[in-house]
């Protein structure tokens, strides 16, 4: 019989222990793994699945997004105060996306270093996107370009294929026309017509270029003395003078002007347009008639309508109105076309002559009276509107895709929805919105390039403002000028903000690089 030692026997418990132990360890350790598993995969699938665990709620919620594209795309985004690293970016269209965000309101802020901070509250809703397309920051300097050639410059015109800018100067006893050269920076032509002088903006005339950019008509007036009555006896009431107006065609390609009354034997030429298909013709209106006229040949003119109070041209024909009852017609470019009419009726209360017409297309047509009171007529996809939209109106542009339309008084920027917009903010068909108000006179009124800001200029400030009405609307100032209500034109192609200015005693145009330039799918740029 075998007789095993103490320590032997101390060995095999110690050993066998050990070994217990190490079972006992490794079973421990796979089944913390197994119910580690069991509890951590579902946060990370529901976390892969864009779920995220709300601590006030003590749930998992299903989370939201917040999408940005911003000018100039290297802005940074905070929310809350914090700024936001997880961003992606989408080369596509150059948004920004930050996703996986819990359900919640939410304080956004947009800045760059050198750039006026962009701020907006919004709610995240669970699984959608809360988006801003159109986030544009002004820099808190630009640099201005400066035309040196331009000294004395008033009101300005581009023209359509964004070659030439002309220009009027008021010489004294003569007005100058100035034809400038925006990629030379150069005036190339002067033209001197004397005696007359640019015609009052109260008119609402301004100087057209023919489409092509062969001809410019110029609408200019003088006073001179009132016409006397044979017999009749003169009076303290009587006036000495009266105001002469007229128009001057232009032929910078021949270095040649002349006047058009003269030219076409008449003497109450008005509202002065280019045909927009056929070189050398004009449209106009004279006693309450339209007339379609050749400025190369006197005798090759034409009666399009009779008892015409406005008209309007698009690209497949001419638009008129006649009192009236201000019923719309239709007809070709030469006349010969049936007339057709557009409208069949017009508000109450809006019998008042038509002064001013634009056309986008059949279905939506904006009037001005007389009295300055807006009209539109618009066939939605919901309904047709036939309404007053405000009083007072000094002007109005439709937007490229007629979706809105842009007006405004002495005091007041609105906008007029004709169509649902389904891009956040969405908008409904026939709604109305104020863009802003202001105690000082509101000049220069015009979209911007995105169609979601309006351009404007107050005192000696050119702003920017944003449709966007989400929490409130972003204005900021683009530009600071040295003289009160400076003469603006943004355009939309070049990215150029042109303005007069004044330096040294002289106005003078200037210009803005606008919006900052982006990149292609969203490699390089600002």
């Amino acid at each position: 019989m075998v007789k095993y030692s103490r320590p032997l026997i101390g060995q095999f418990f110690i050993g066998f222990w050990v070994f217990l132990m190490e079972r006992i360890k490794r079973k421990l350790f796979f089944w913390t793994l197994v119910i580690s598993f069991f509890v951590l995969a579902p946060t990370i699938i529901l976390y892969a699945r864009g779920y995220r665990f709300d601590a006030h709620k003590g749930v998992f919620v299903y989370g939201g997004a917040i999408t940005l594209k911003t000018n100039p795309q290297s802005a940074q985004i905070y929310l809350n105060g914090q700024i936001d690293v997880s961003k992606q970016l989408n080369r596509i269209n150059s948004s920004q996306n930050i996703t996986g965000l819990i359900p919640a309101n939410y304080n956004i802020t947009v800045s760059a270093p050198g750039y006026k901070t962009w701020t907006k509250k919004t709610d995240v809703l669970s699984g959608l996107s809360s988006e801003f397309w159109n986030v544009i920051l002004t820099r808190d300097n630009y640099d201005k370009k400066n035309y040196d050639d331009t000294a004395g410059i008033d009101r300005f015109f581009i023209s359509p294929q964004n070659k030439y800018i002309v220009y009027d100067k008021d010489n004294g006893d003569s007005l100058g026309i100035n034809i400038f050269n925006i990629s030379s920076g150069k005036t190339e032509q002067n033209f001197s017509l004397s005696g007359w002088k640019m015609i009052d903006e109260a008119r609402k005339e301004n100087i057209e270029w023919s489409p092509q950019e062969d001809y410019l008509s110029i609408p200019v007036e003088k006073s001179v003395a009132a016409p006397t009555v044979k017999g009749a006896k003169s009076t303290s009431d009587t006036p000495a003078e009266t105001t002469q107006y007229d128009y001057i065609i232009i032929d910078p390609a021949n270095n040649n002007s002349f006047d058009l009354n003269d030219f076409l034997g008449k003497k109450d030429i008005s509202d002065v347009r280019w045909d927009p298909k056929s070189k050398g013709y004009l449209f106009f209106l004279s006693k309450n008639n339209l007339y379609r006229a050749n400025v190369t040949n006197a005798s090759d003119i034409a009666t399009i309508s009779e008892n015409v109070s406005s008209f309007d041209l698009t690209n497949d024909g001419v638009y008129f109105v006649q009192p009236p009852n201000n019923l719309v017609f239709k007809t070709s470019f030469d006349g010969q076309a049936a007339k057709v009419q557009v409208t069949s009726s017009f508000p109450d209360g809006g019998n008042a002559a038509i002064d001013r017409l634009i056309i986008y297309d059949n279905a939506r047509i904006a009037f001005i009276d007389a009295n300055q009171n807006l009209f539109v007529y618009n066939e939605g996809d919901k309904d047709t509107y036939f309404k007053k939209l405000g009083d007072g109106v000094l002007g109005m542009h439709f937007s490229d895709d007629g979706k809105k339309l842009l007006f405004w008084s002495d005091s007041e920027i609105s906008v007029y929805y004709l169509r649902d917009w389904t891009v956040q903010p969405t908008r409904s068909e026939d709604s109305l919105a104020t863009i802003t108000r202001y105690s000082e006179p509101i000049k220069n009124v015009q979209w911007s390039k995105d169609y979601e800001h309006v351009i404007f200029n107050t005192g000696k400030w050119v702003k920017i403002i944003e449709l966007d009405d989400r929490d409130h609307r972003n204005c900021m100032d683009l530009i600071n000028t040295t003289v009160d209500n400076p003469f603006i034109r943004y355009d939309n192609s070049l990215e150029y903000l042109y303005f007069t200015d004044n330096d040294g005693g002289n106005s003078t145009l200037r210009s803005i690089i606008f919006p900052e330039p982006t990149a292609i799918l969203g490699i390089g740029g600002s």
